[in-house]
């Protein structure tokens, strides 16, 4: 039976109590100035997105910038490393190949920015697709290609 339609009540959990404001004093040391006022995390795994720093009366906060994207369900996933030098792309679930993000042409500082996107570029774009299945060996790519035939369009 799929599970194509199971809902994970711990994410969603997650999503539904995700702070929306942080007491900047608090966390000044995860965060690095993007723009005059905007500010990231450094540590982007669990908490995305552009902040803003605004003056209260009772100190300054930052503020998420950002509404959580409503994510169209895709058979790809990518996946980085800890320190953010590779990037793993599985599809339904089955690994396909780590390439470093440098070979990609993909900032470090760029990676957890990258990794959001690729899954949605990967479902509509096929050059892509054949680009990435060109980086695995002759073999990998018929066995792959006899498991997924939909990736040979």
């Amino acid at each position: 039976m799929s599970n194509k339609f199971s809902v994970n009540y711990e994410d969603l959990q997650k999503k539904f109590n995700a702070k929306k404001s942080y007491k900047l004093e608090d966390v000044k040391y995860k965060i690095k100035k993007v723009a005059f006022d905007v500010v990231r995390f450094l540590e982007t795994e669990d908490i995305d997105g552009l902040w803003q720093v605004q003056h209260r009366d009772d100190g300054d906060y930052i503020v998420a910038m950002y509404d959580e994207p409503i994510k169209t369900a895709s058979a790809w996933s990518v996946v980085s490393d800890r320190n953010q030098k590779n990037i793993n792309f599985f599809y339904k679930d089955t690994p396909i190949v780590r390439l470093a993000s440098t070979k990609l042409g993909i900032p470090q500082e760029q990676v957890s920015f990258a990794i959001k996107h690729l899954p949605e570029k990967l479902a509509s774009n096929q050059k892509l697709v054949e680009g990435l299945l060109l980086e695995i060996s002759p073999e990998e790519r018929t066995q792959l290609l006899t498991q997924f035939p939909e990736l040979n369009k």
